[in-house]
């Protein structure tokens, strides 16, 4: 059975499987995490104190050192469930082809574990072995800029990276894969996929265009009881359209983005805050209009053909956020992983992915690689596959231009036991109350 063939047979699956494909977003940014919270200075208490690598657990050696010498024969890689390609062999088993490649070309073997349902669930159970100096079960793990990653490096719980070890990434890494500001230099991490945080609405149900924040506390717009806003990224998507940059922003901001959250709960059209179920409240026409992330309303509409979403940016503009992959202190395999992670900024390898996972690639030329896979689909009289993927190539959320990343910014970067402390009771009685 060809690629094609097998991905067209495997949809229905994917569909089936959607609400685990949502859920790595549970804890996008671990900001106002809902009746639990998650607050960072119980984190870092926890950790005996604000991190900076000197206690128990932190690197204690220098990249050169971690990543010398030759691979071992395994890589241990952690990540979100269907987060990379599939496809079927001559007996049905399902295998990811790109993985497939790198053990061919380099002779390394990864074992490739879809174990992250939310960023605080996964790093709750991996923080002990990473304090106490034993953790040796992940050589890559993938986590969303936020509270956990500023916790991993602020204790230097992972490895600074070898920029003498990633070729692919110098050359092929987007503008926005490279240097982030919760990350400069790309001293830690290297981004796995990415996305946007904004506003998708159903065409049918709401009365004219959406174009504004403002739109969503409008009942005559959108309805009552009818808008789905994402706790976790709710408090920097308002802080953007307010004209407030969250990456400087502090308490009085913050104050003033929970003031317009305040004013909308009042208008009456929120019915829920909440996380990766917006999704299904939106598809099953519970709501109207839904905080969204970008990759979820792709696949609806253009694999799916929900033709009445749409997906955009209001006029202040939008959340962009990257899931990030990290070699954790302790890896048994650091220079395999090193490969692993430079190996997925392969144009050829990264559009094997994108053309699955439907998510923002941090990989140059995969926009151009999905075009001729439709002229490919096309030629093999894959017509309708071949539609979807130029759908996907074409879309501006999905292979954004610097105009569209000009209008995204990351959220706050909050670090301190104070500053979480702050936020937390300025934004968490507004989806609690």
């Amino acid at each position: 059975m060809s690629e094609r063939e097998d991905r067209q047979t495997m949809d229905s699956a994917l569909q089936r499987a959607m609400g685990s494909r949502f859920s790595r977003r549970t804890v996008l940014k671990g900001a106002g995490m809902g009746a639990a919270g998650f607050s960072l200075a119980a984190f870092m208490a926890a950790c005996g104190g604000d991190g900076g690598g000197e206690g128990e657990g932190g690197a204690s050696t220098g990249p050169a050192e971690v990543f010398s010498g030759e691979p071992g024969d395994t890589v241990e890689f952690a990540n979100w469930p269907l987060y990379l390609d599939q496809a079927k062999d001559k007996d049905g088993n399902v295998f990811h082809p790109t993985l497939k490649l790198f053990k061919d070309e380099t002779g390394i073997d990864v074992n490739y574990e879809p174990v992250i349902q939310s960023n605080e669930e996964f790093f709750g159970k991996l923080r002990p072995e990473l304090q106490a100096g034993t953790q040796d079960d992940w050589d890559i793990i993938v986590i969303t800029n936020g509270r956990q990653f500023n916790v991993l490096t602020a204790n230097e719980w992972v490895y600074q990276l070898d920029p003498s070890l990633r070729p692919n990434f110098d050359s092929n890494a987007t503008s926005f894969a490279k240097d982030p500001t919760y990350d400069e230099g790309n001293k830690y991490s290297m981004a796995w996929q990415g996305g946007f945080t904004s506003i998708a609405y159903d065409t049918t149900k709401v009365n004219g265009e959406i174009t504004k924040l403002d739109d969503l506390a409008n009942p005559d717009k959108v309805g009552q009881n009818s808008v789905f806003m994402l706790k976790s990224d709710m408090p920097d998507f308002v802080m953007i359209n307010l004209g407030i940059d969250p990456a400087t922003s502090g308490p009085e901001e913050w104050k003033e983005a929970a003031a317009w959250l305040q004013m909308q709960k009042e208008s009456g059209t929120v019915r829920a805050y909440g996380a990766q179920e917006y999704i299904d409240e939106f598809v099953a026409g519970n709501t109207n209009a839904t905080m969204a992330w970008s990759g979820d309303v792709l696949y609806y509409k253009v694999w799916l053909g929900y033709s009445d979403f749409e997906f955009i940016f209001p006029e202040g503009g939008a959340l962009l956020w990257q899931d990030n992959m990290l070699v954790p202190v302790g890896a048994p395999n650091a220079p395999g992983a090193a490969q692993v992670m430079d190996w997925y900024f392969d144009p050829k390898i990264a559009t094997m992915v994108t053309e699955w996972v439907l998510y923002l690639s941090p990989v140059k030329g995969v926009q151009e690689r999905i075009l001729k896979d439709g002229d490919g689909a096309v030629e093999d009289g894959y017509k309708g596959y071949a539609t979807k993927l130029y759908n996907t190539a074409n879309n501006e959320f999905a292979f954004p231009n610097e105009e569209l990343l000009g209008q995204t910014q990351f959220g706050a970067n909050v670090t301190t036991d104070e500053a979480a402390g702050e936020w937390d009771n300025i934004f968490l009685p507004i989806s609690q109350g």
